[in-house]
């Protein structure tokens, strides 16, 4: 899953729903989440109840591991890590991974 940018309150609700009717085809328990947030932008105050959503839905879908990639920039992953914290999800790991330019 690849994250770009931010997102709007209906955005985040589109996902949300989204997210669960693909996700009620598959079990995840043997699998891998990656969600790549490499290009995706701080959440305000504001959006952050939606990305604490987002997270309670990986966490109930019960992924072997989740894989959050991230670029350097310390202000996402420590925001990526607290909301992962507060609601305890387990399995998670952040990856600091240089997005390489296309030549």
């Amino acid at each position: 899953m690849k994250i770009v940018g931010t997102f709007t309150s209906d955005q985040a609700e589109q996902f949300h729903l989204d997210y669960r009717k693909q996700i009620s085809i598959i079990s995840t328990i043997d699998f891998v989440l990656e969600v790549d947030c490499r290009e995706m932008k701080a959440i305000n105050q504001e959006m952050l109840p939606k990305l604490i959503r987002s997270y309670e839905l990986y966490k109930e879908s019960n992924y072997k591991k989740i894989v959050f990639v991230v670029n350097d920039d310390e202000a996402i992953q420590e925001q990526l890590n607290q909301v992962a914290q507060s609601i305890n999800l387990p399995n998670y790991q952040i990856i600091s991974r240089i997005k390489r330019a296309k030549t």
